[in-house]
C-alpha cells in the first residue's frame, strides 16, 4: 500500500470511527440508557451548535478564547525557550536557575489560581497569566534536554571557527534542538487548551469557558456538552494546523529522516 492509498484508509478509519461513536451515543441517549438531563444527545447538542452560530455567539467565545490562548502562550513559549537554552548552555546560570524552576515545575497550573488573582485581579491580565504558566514549563523541559543532547562536536566545531556566543546559540544550539523545542511547542498548546475552562471561570464574561462554566450554572447541559466537544475540536484542529507548520518550516530539514522511517 502507498502513502497516499494509507493516508485515504486512515482517513476512512478515523471519520468510521467518529461516525460509530456518535450513533453508540444517540442510541444510548434515545434508548433511555443513559439519561437525557445528564448527558443529552448529539441531536441536542447538534441543535445548541446551531442555534450558536446563528446568533453569533460562538464566533464570539472563539475568538476571545483563541486570544487568550494565543497571548499565554506566546509568552510561556517565548520565556520556556529562552530559559531552557539559556541554562542549557550556560553551567554557571544552571546551577543558579535550574533548581528553582524544577522546585515550580510540579505545581499543577490550577494552584496558581489564587495568586493569579491577587497579583493580577481579575481581568485579562489573571487569565492570561495562568495560561503563560501552564505553557511554560513543559516548553522549557524540552528546550533544556534538546540543548543538552546536542552532539558536542558540533559545538567544538562551531568554537573553532571563531564563533561567538550568540552566534552558537542562534546558529547551533536552537537549530540542532528544535525537534524536542517543537514537541514542547506542541505539548504545551495542548494543555493550554485543557486549562483553558479554568482560566475563563476568573470573573470572564466571554470566551468557551465562560460558556461552558455559564451553562452549567444554569442547568444547560447541552450547552456544556457543546462547549466541551468545540474546545476539543479546536485543539485538535489547531493541533493539526501546528504539525503542518512545523513539519513544513521549522523542521523541514528533517523531512528526509521521516520519509526513511515511513
Amino acid at each position: 500500500m502507498n502513502g497516499s492509498a494509507r493516508r485515504w484508509w486512515d482517513t476512512v478509519l478515523a471519520a468510521g470511527s467518529v461516525a460509530a461513536f456518535l450513533v453508540a451515543w444517540e442510541i444510548a441517549v434515545g434508548t433511555g440508557m443513559v439519561n437525557r438531563l445528564l448527558l443529552p444527545s448529539p441531536t441536542d447538542v447538534g441543535r445548541v451548535a446551531v442555534e450558536q452560530v446563528r446568533s453569533g455567539a460562538l464566533l464570539e467565545h472563539v475568538l476571545v478564547s483563541l486570544g487568550r490562548i494565543a497571548g499565554g502562550f506566546l509568552i510561556g513559549a517565548g520565556a520556556g525557550i529562552a530559559v531552557g537554552v539559556a541554562i542549557g548552555m550556560y553551567r554557571p546560570l544552571r546551577s543558579v536557575v535550574y533548581p528553582v524552576v524544577e522546585v515550580l515545575r510540579p505545581i499543577p497550573p490550577l494552584a496558581w489560581i489564587p495568586l493569579a488573582i491577587i497579583w493580577f485581579g481579575i481581568e485579562e491580565a489573571s487569565k492570561v497569566f495562568l495560561l503563560s504558566v501552564t505553557a511554560f514549563f513543559p516548553i522549557f523541559v524540552n528546550a533544556y534536554k534538546g540543548v543538552r543532547n546536542i552532539d558536542p562536536t558540533l559545538i567544538r566545531a562551531a568554537r573553532s571557527l571563531e564563533m561567538k556566543g550568540s552566534g552558537v546559540m542562534f546558529k547551533i544550539a536552537i537549530p540542532a534542538a528544535m525537534p524536542d523545542i517543537t514537541t514542547g511547542l506542541r505539548f504545551s498548546w495542548s494543555l493550554v487548551f485543557a486549562v483553558l475552562v479554568a482560566a475563563e471561570m476568573i470573573a470572564a464574561q466571554s470566551g468557551l469557558g465562560f460558556l461552558v462554566t455559564d451553562a452549567m450554572n444554569l442547568g444547560r447541559f447541552d450547552v456544556v456538552v457543546f462547549g466541551i466537544v468545540v474546545i476539543g475540536v479546536l485543539s485538535v484542529a489547531t493541533d493539526y494546523l501546528w504539525q503542518t507548520v512545523s513539519s513544513r518550516w521549522l523542521l523541514r530539514w528533517h523531512r528526509g529522516l521521516d520519509a526513511v522511517a515511513e
